[in-house]
């Protein structure tokens, strides 16, 4: 009892130091050093009154004895030495608990110092969410005095956690995981002033008084913030005030590369063709800054499907073998396996192979061979590009995939890039759940592998599309011949059904006929290819369908129906000619589409209109507007069949367009967005395809053109013609 109030005051002041103490250790070893120092105080003072006892119960004794008794000195002595050292201890005692305090004081003031005068933000909360303390930042942050926020639901200040019934750390761990993991959230604080402050905010748990708080702290990220939007805007600025102009430029050098003016003397076309290709390597410069961008803020979008991965092989060696020639490289592509199913961005994949190509390229000797396999690899499909060239410096190799990498030596800074190649492909890999790596000899080339995972299969679905691209019927009963045929069609973007009958092929037709083309062998199990002819020639709905005949008797079926007798575009012998097969196929979409559609192309740039005119001449008739009002003006009173919409005008934002793309029926009219601005996701379900300008060739975008209008086609069979 004697020494309980001591002990208490103690320990109430070590508490107000530990509120102060930032770690757990650190708190816990104030506590148990004033604990000991309580329970030590009446041990000292209990042996002073026992000395004082001991002494004075000599005195007693001393005044007992009989007269004239020696007095016993030895006692009295032994009495008053302990007396002495008890007080001596106790002076010495004090003397350190002093220290002490002083120290824990010391302390307390550094502590608090450290609270008060940090630069981020500190607010101590209990287990229910309401504020305990917070710190002058948190104060001056929030624009209110101190006092008033205290006890104040921590949900009012920041959406730390969602509302509910449930206990609040229940509700901050669902969101915010184990406390233990101090993860960092970005946040937004709420101003008492209406203003809102950006925050990185982690919270941690911290014991006090054999309790449990939550310690939020955060720091302050406005100037990122502010930093992050100049990015944005700056990333704005190029995509739009370079990418349209590029466009112009690269779209009127390529008409001229192509042939589109009358033939130019031999020192003009090598000039036109210098700054041509040039302007590509600056368009291409563009989009790799641009899609980096996209990666690091997390905006690149997929869209996923079925496909085979020598299909995005194939179209990526398409894509470089122009460059290619010009070094005189040759390219190799091996098909081990041809049904390698994977599941990814056909548009993606192919710009991963098309980077890995034009490096293997670009580090390869006039004669050499780049090869490039596709195979399967255990549960992976994998794709290597492979070169003969120099090789990877073994101190360069840990920089390969970081950007603006490039090998230092002269040699290698003469072959061009931007550096940003690899960067960009190995996260399209990744994000197709796969991986991206290497090996490489020096002296003898480097292998780039491209691992990802297989699908289950392509889905055959039959019958209608609703992917937006041309769908055609093979009828075909040889398995080999169809697949041949099949893969030839889908790597020009075509959907491709495949049926093994005469019968098959009434019913996929006689159903709903979504089909722009039916590519028809004549030697069928079940009937005779030209008494199928004569079936859908006496039907409404299949009376002007065009028909590609690819068969080993073409000639023959040729002669017994009559030159042009069935309507048919063209009569192929087997073994197929590629080349004679596409030009076929065009020619039949080119019958329902050539000279009947109309398409209302709305851009503000003058020059975009004129060279984007030029190029879709063969796709339709183009009418070219610059402005909202000058659309809506023509929408009063035409229908187009088709309208490509730039985003960024001068009179307001062409999304405000999409609304009363209509025709006379209330059906909506497609709509091709062709912009340099990139297109948010949510407006991606109402248009029918998103091309940006500096990524599309002109001869893409008639190509897209042309799918758009057949589609369009598909959904009112025939509706131009029979008007």
């Amino acid at each position: 009892m004697i020494g309980a109030p001591y002990s208490q005051r103690t320990s109430r002041g070590c508490l107000r130091v530990a509120d102060h103490a930032d770690t757990l250790q650190e708190r816990v070893k104030l506590l148990e050093t004033v604990t000991l120092t309580s329970r030590r105080a009446p041990v000292w003072i209990l042996a002073g009154v026992l000395g004082l006892i001991v002494a004075g119960a000599a005195v007693w004794d001393v005044r007992q004895l009989p007269a004239g008794s020696p007095p016993p000195y030895a006692l009295i002595a032994v009495g008053a030495l302990f007396v002495v050292g008890v007080v001596a201890a106790g002076l010495i005692f004090l003397r350190w608990k002093d220290a002490l305090t002083q120290r824990f004081v010391a302390l307390a003031q550094r502590r608090q110092a450290e609270f008060e005068e940090s630069g981020d933000v500190m607010i101590i909360c209990n287990l229910d969410g309401q504020i305990e303390a917070l710190n002058a930042t948190a104060e001056r942050m929030l624009g209110q005095p101190r006092e008033s926020m205290l006890r104040m639901p921590i949900l009012d200040i920041m959406d730390l956690a969602p509302a509910g019934e449930t206990p609040f750390v229940s509700r901050l761990e669902k969101v915010n995981g184990p406390l233990s993991s101090a993860r960092v959230r970005e946040l937004t604080a709420r101003r008492f002033d209406g203003g809102d402050a950006p925050l990185d905010v982690t919270v941690r748990t911290m014991h006090m008084e054999n309790d449990r708080y939550l310690a939020i702290y955060g720091r302050d990220i406005s100037d990122r913030k502010r930093v992050e939007r100049l990015k944005d805007e700056f990333v704005s600025t190029v995509s739009h005030e370079l990418r349209t102009p590029l466009t112009s430029i690269a779209g009127s050098l390529g008409l001229l590369v192509g042939g589109a003016a009358d033939s130019l003397p031999e020192g003009p076309a090598r000039l036109i063709g210098i700054a041509h290709a040039n302007c590509q390597r600056l368009i291409r410069l563009i989009n790799d800054i641009l899609d980096v961008e996209k990666i690091e803020s997390g905006k690149m979008s997929f869209d996923l499907a079925p496909l085979e991965l020598a299909q995005a092989a194939e179209r990526s060696i398409d894509s470089v073998r122009g460059f290619a020639e010009q070094l005189g490289v040759t390219l190799e592509l091996t098909v081990e396996e041809p049904d390698v199913a994977i599941r990814g961005d056909i548009d993606r994949l192919v710009q991963v192979g098309a980077n890995l190509i034009s490096n293997a390229v670009k580090f390869s000797k006039t004669g050499d061979r780049v090869e490039i396999s596709v195979c399967r690899w255990g549960q992976l499909a994998r794709m290597t590009v492979r070169d003969h060239g120099p090789g990877i410096p073994e101190e360069f190799r840990a920089r390969m995939f970081t950007k603006f990498a490039q090998a230092d030596s002269s040699d290698t800074r003469q072959r061009g890039g931007t550096g940003l190649g690899l960067v960009i492909a190995r996260e399209i890999t990744e994000r197709h759940g796969g991986r991206l790596w290497f090996d490489s000899t020096l002296g003898k080339g480097t292998s780039f592998h491209v691992d990802l995972p297989l699908s289950e299969g392509i889905e055959n679905t039959g019958g209608g599309s609703d992917d937006g691209f041309a769908r055609l019927l093979v009828c075909e009963d040889d398995p080999d011949a169809a697949l041949v045929l099949k893969q030839t069609l889908e790597r020009d973007g075509f959907t491709v059904d495949i049926v093994g009958s005469a019968a098959e092929a009434e019913a996929a037709l006689g159903v709903r006929n979504a089909y722009r083309a039916l590519v028809l062998d004549l030697v069928l199990p079940d009937r005779h290819g030209l008494a199928l002819i004569q079936a859908l020639r006496e039907a409404a709905a299949t009376r002007e369908l065009p028909i590609i005949v690819v068969s080993a008797q073409a000639e023959l079926g040729r002669e017994q129906a009559g030159r042009g007798a069935l309507n048919v575009i063209d009569w192929m012998e087997k073994p197929i000619d590629v080349a004679r097969l596409r030009r076929a196929v065009s020619a039949a979409l080119s019958r329902l589409t050539a000279a009947r559609a109309t398409i209302l192309h709305v851009d503000d740039d003058h020059d975009i209109l004129q060279v984007t005119a030029t190029a879709l001449a063969s796709c339709g008739e183009v009418v070219s507007v610059e402005s909202l009002a000058a659309a809506r003006a023509y929408l009063a009173e035409h229908a187009p069949d088709l309208v490509i919409l730039d985003l960024a005008l001068g009179d307001g934002s062409g999304l405000s367009l999409l609304p009363e793309l209509n025709d006379a029926k209330g059906l909506p009219i497609p709509v091709l967005i062709f912009s340099a601005h990139d297109t948010d996701d949510s407006v991606l379900s109402r248009v029918a395809a998103v091309m940006t300008k500096s990524k599309t060739t002109l001869p893409g975008l008639a190509e897209a053109v042309r799918r758009l209008v057949a589609k369009q086609d598909a959904a009112q069979p025939l509706r131009r013609i029979a008007s």
